[in-house]
C-alpha cells in the first residue's frame, strides 16, 4: 500500500515545512498540499518540484470536502487555527485516518482528549499538539521524566531573538490570532495539584538564555502543554505545571500596548454606528503593510525544566536545544521546529513505532531518543543538563 499523508492547510507557514519534510522521507510515497487555496498549494508543488506531491482543495469547516481530500490517504496532519481541531478531528475518523495536530491552546486540547475512545475504537491513533510548542516540548519533558522516579514539577519557557530588521512597526513571527489568544486569554496554570487560570500576561520572569538569545521577559501563556503533562504525570506525583513564552523584547512590548489598547479583542465595537471587531481590524492593517523581503535570520532556545527525585535525592532535569532559521528552505526557527516534528511523528505511525491507539499526548507515545535521533539529522541537538542534590533533601534542586 502506497504511504500518503495529508497535510492540511499545507500551503501555510508551518505547513509548507511539513510537505518539504515529508517529501524527503523514504518512507512516504505521497503527500497532499490540500489547502483552501489551491493557486498557492500549486505555487508551493511547483517550487518544491517533488514527484510525490499533489494538491487538493480541503474546506476545514465542509467535512465532505476534506474527506474528498482525505481519500487513499493513512494519515492527515492538521496545520490549520486550532479552533477547528475537532471538526477535522472529526472527518478524520470518518476517513480512518491516523491524525496529528500543532496544539489546541489547552481548552479545545481537553475537548479534543473526549474522542479518545472512538479513535481506539477504529484502531486509530491521534497525537495533539505535535509542533514544537506543544510537541517537541512534551517530548523533552517525558525525557526528563525518565530520568527521575518521581515527577514534582515541569516548567517550559521559550525564548526567541530576531535578526531582520524591518520598517513596518508591527510583523507577527506566526499566526496573528494564535499570538493575540496567547496574549488576551487567560493562562492555566497547574499549582499544588489544581488547574488554575491566571491573568493575562502575568506571571512575567527574566531568563537568562544562551547567545544569541540572550535575557528574555517570558510570560505565561495559555498552552496545551499545561493541559496534558499534569495528567499524564499525576501518578509520579506532579504538583506544578506552567509554560512562558518569551517574544523579542520589542515586539513583546509593542503586542502588549497593542493589547492594552484592546486591539486584540474579538468583540464587537461600535465606531460611528458601525460593528467592528478590533482583532480584524487590526490584522487588515497589517496586510496593508509591506512584508519583510529579507531570508529569515531568527533564533530560538526552547528549554524544559523536569524537577523530582532520583535516589531520594532532589533532582532537576533540564532538556534544551537551540534552533535556528533554515538557509536552504528559508523558513524561520518557529516554523523550522513546529513543522520537522509532525512530520517526524507521521512517519513513526506509519512505520509502527508509535503504535498506540487512542487521542494520545506527546509525552505518552513518542519514543525520546528515536525523535531526538530524527531532530539532530536536521540540526536540531538536544542537550540534557542534570542536578542532583548530594544528599537527601526536601528543598527542590536550584536551576543551573
Amino acid at each position: 500500500m502506497s504511504r500518503k499523508v495529508v497535510v492540511l492547510g499545507g500551503a501555510g507557514a508551518m505547513g509548507q515545512v511539513i510537505v518539504r519534510d515529508l517529501c524527503q522521507a523514504k518512507g512516504v510515497d505521497e503527500v497532499v498540499i490540500a489547502d483552501f487555496n489551491t493557486d498557492k498549494a500549486n505555487e508551493l508543488k511547483a517550487t518544491i518540484k517533488s514527484n510525490k506531491l499533489s494538491v487538493a482543495f480541503a474546506d476545514i469547516k465542509d467535512k465532505s470536502k476534506m474527506a474528498e481530500a482525505f481519500s487513499g490517504a493513512q494519515c492527515v496532519i492538521n496545520s490549520t487555527p486550532y479552533q477547528f481541531n475537532v471538526n477535522v478531528m472529526e472527518a478524520a475518523l470518518a476517513s480512518g485516518l491516523h491524525y496529528i495536530d500543532l496544539g489546541g491552546l489547552f481548552h479545545t486540547t481537553r475537548k479534543q482528549l473526549e474522542l479518545d475512545s472512538k479513535f481506539k475504537d477504529k484502531k486509530l491513533t491521534a497525537v495533539l499538539g505535535m509542533g514544537a510548542a506543544p510537541g517537541m516540548t512534551n517530548v523533552m519533558a517525558a525525557k526528563g521524566a525518565e530520568e527521575l522516579d518521581t515527577v514534582e514539577s515541569i516548567d517550559i519557557v521559550i525564548g526567541c531573538v530576531d535578526f531582520v530588521a524591518v520598517e513596518q512597526p508591527f510583523c507577527p513571527p506566526y499566526a496573528l490570532d494564535t499570538i493575540l489568544d496567547e496574549y488576551t486569554l487567560e493562562p492555566m496554570v497547574y499549582e499544588n495539584g489544581k488547574f488554575k487560570a491566571v491573568p493575562p500576561v502575568s506571571g512575567e520572569i527574566s531568563v537568562d538564555f544562551a547567545e544569541p538569545v540572550g535575557k528574555s521577559d517570558a510570560i505565561l501563556t495559555l498552552h496545551s502543554e499545561v493541559a496534558t503533562l499534569p495528567l499524564t504525570y499525576e501518578k509520579r506525583g506532579i504538583k506544578s505545571c506552567t509554560f512562558r513564552l518569551g517574544l523579542p523584547r520589542s515586539f513583546h512590548h509593542n503586542l502588549k500596548f497593542l493589547v492594552d489598547l484592546g486591539l486584540g479583542s474579538s468583540d464587537d465595537l461600535k465606531v460611528d454606528g458601525v460593528a467592528v471587531k478590533p482583532r480584524k481590524f487590526l490584522a487588515a492593517l497589517l496586510q496593508r503593510l509591506p512584508q519583510p523581503s529579507a531570508d529569515p535570520d531568527d533564533c530560538e532556545i526552547v528549554r524544559v525544566d523536569v524537577r523530582g527525585k532520583k535516589n531520594g535525592r532532589q533532582t532537576l532535569v533540564r532538556l534544551e536545544t537551540t534552533v535556528v532559521s533554515d538557509d536552504k528552505w528559508k523558513v524561520s526557527s518557529g516554523a523550522l521546529d513546529t513543522g520537522v516534528p509532525p512530520s517526524i511523528v507521521a512517519q513513526m505511525i506509519l512505520d509502527g513505532q508509535i503504535s498506540n491507539h487512542g487521542v494520545l499526548a506527546p509525552e505518552a507515545c513518542v519514543p525520546t531518543q528515536p525523535f531526538f535521533d530524527e531532530l539532530a539529522k536536521r540540526n536540531m541537538l538536544m542537550r540534557q543538563i542534570k542536578e542532583e542534590s548530594l544528599v537527601e533533601s526536601k528543598e527542590p534542586a536550584k536551576i543551573l
